[in-house]
């Protein structure tokens, strides 16, 4: 479906949109009073919008299987001409560059979900931990 576009001309708005709501949600959450229900909702929303722009990572995917599709030359008198040749290759080139692409804006979206979820997830449970502990310290 995206196959022909750039691939950071279509993530930019996707990741600019994310930003944006994650800021209006974090601005609504803030007056949730239990940050680990807090960070439970955080972890919702970013797996729902990482799972958004994984697939429009995997729309951008060439077809699979990913250089069968060109097809296999039928023999030598396929590849005999320079030209030919030429257009062999260039189309196998252009299919493993954008896989390659693919998996590289896979693995930074994986990784700052990750981190991000991790973040909150740690944040929620300290903060849940010194509002259990605040009271026995006062006694």
């Amino acid at each position: 479906m995206f196959i022909h576009a750039r691939l950071a001309s279509i993530l930019l708005p996707v990741i600019v949109v994310w930003v944006v709501l994650l800021l209006i949600f974090r601005l609504r959450a803030r007056h949730e009073g239990d940050p680990v229900i807090r960070a439970w909702r955080e972890f919702k929303f970013s797996t729902i919008s990482t799972g958004v722009m994984l697939l429009v990572l995997w729309f951008s995917l060439p077809f699979t299987p990913v250089l069968s599709t060109f097809g296999y030359p039928a023999g030598l008198e396929a590849v005999s001409q320079p030209q030919l040749l030429l257009n062999t290759l260039q189309d196998y080139n252009r299919a493993l560059v954008r896989t390659i692409d693919v998996v590289y804006w896979l693995l930074f979206i994986f990784v700052w979900w990750f981190l991000f979820t991790l973040y909150s997830f740690s944040k929620a449970l300290t903060l849940a931990a010194r509002q259990r502990n605040s009271p026995t310290e006062a006694q």
